[in-house]
């Protein structure tokens, strides 16, 4: 948990600020709050295990209150671990159950969009759909 969200909790719970300070800076001392550390924890699990893109991953870090900084640098070591194309990969054969190809536009767009969602980058998607893509149909439009 980072320190501004240790924080928060405390003071909607009543405790003075300076108490809270105090506590803060002395866990901080102690290594107990280390907002460079819970911020790859964090990043990991939800790049990993929740299997979120850089834009979602991004933004989670950032409502959990953790700073811009330290939120780039954890998401960009917890992607050094992980090949997003991969993940956007094995995402996309899950989202067809076992079908071979997307037949229309709608199902393109459907598949697209939850992807998106999830916060990968549009032209990975575009990558990983490619092969999937009915070539007979007409191309989709540009979600």
């Amino acid at each position: 948990m980072s320190a501004a969200r240790v924080r928060e909790r405390l003071l909607r719970r009543g405790f003075p600020a300076v108490v809270v300070d105090d506590a803060l800076a002395r866990l901080a001392a102690a290594g107990a709050v280390d907002d460079c550390r819970a911020a790859l924890a964090a990043a990991r699990t939800l790049v990993s295990v929740r299997q979120r893109g850089r834009h979602r991953v991004g933004r989670e870090l950032e409502r959990l209150g953790f700073g811009r900084e330290e939120a780039a640098a954890a998401l960009e070591s917890a992607l050094a671990e992980v090949d997003e194309q991969a993940v956007i990969d094995r995402l996309v054969r899950a989202r067809l159950g076992g079908r071979q190809a997307l037949d229309d536009a709608a199902g393109y767009r459907r598949v697209f969009s939850a992807l998106l969602r999830r916060g990968f980058p549009a032209d990975r998607i575009r990558i990983a759909l490619r092969p999937y893509w009915d070539r007979r149909a007409s191309e989709p439009d540009d979600v």
